[in-house]
């Protein structure tokens, strides 16, 4: 290479750098009309509407897709006790117990007045072979719900 073209090189290298470094320092413009991107701006739908939409998966027998779509109402609207109960309920029909029985407790720490979260802990604990659990949550549901004590 002459030393003009080395030149023109490191002057191109140089310029190229230059714009480099301010690429790096522009933001991008803020939209007053486009709201930023959170866990609502994925999905259109609301948590109801997702809730609606995976029961019809669960009832379908596609447990994964409601489980995906109850996962998404819980990003939509965390804490909700019944996205939980039915994430619990869905793995517990898939007998992934353990995960189910954390959800379901999780619902009943939000809403202990749900006396078919307690049963379905129930099942799980009689599979677990915890008789006495299974017991306790049989107990604490026909105490939310006398017309249970026959089922």
């Amino acid at each position: 290479m002459t030393i003009m073209q080395l030149l023109m090189l490191g002057a191109s290298a140089f310029f190229a750098y230059k714009i480099y470094e301010h690429i790096q320092t522009l933001e991008e413009p803020v939209d007053a009309a486009k709201p930023p991107r959170t866990a609502e701006s994925f999905s259109t739908f609301d948590a109801d509407a997702l809730i609606e939409k995976a029961d019809e998966q669960r009832e379908k027998g596609d447990l994964q897709k409601a489980l995906a779509i109850y996962s998404e109402a819980n990003l939509k609207e965390a804490n909700n006790a019944e996205v939980l109960f039915k994430m619990g309920y869905t793995l517990s029909l898939q007998r992934r117990d353990e995960e189910a029985l954390e959800y379901l407790l999780d619902s009943v720490e939000i809403d202990n007045q749900n006396p078919f979260a307690y049963l379905e802990m129930e099942k799980i604990y009689k599979r677990m072979g915890e008789e006495e659990k299974a017991k306790n949550m049989r107990n604490l549901a026909v105490a939310l719900d006398e017309s249970l004590k026959e089922a």
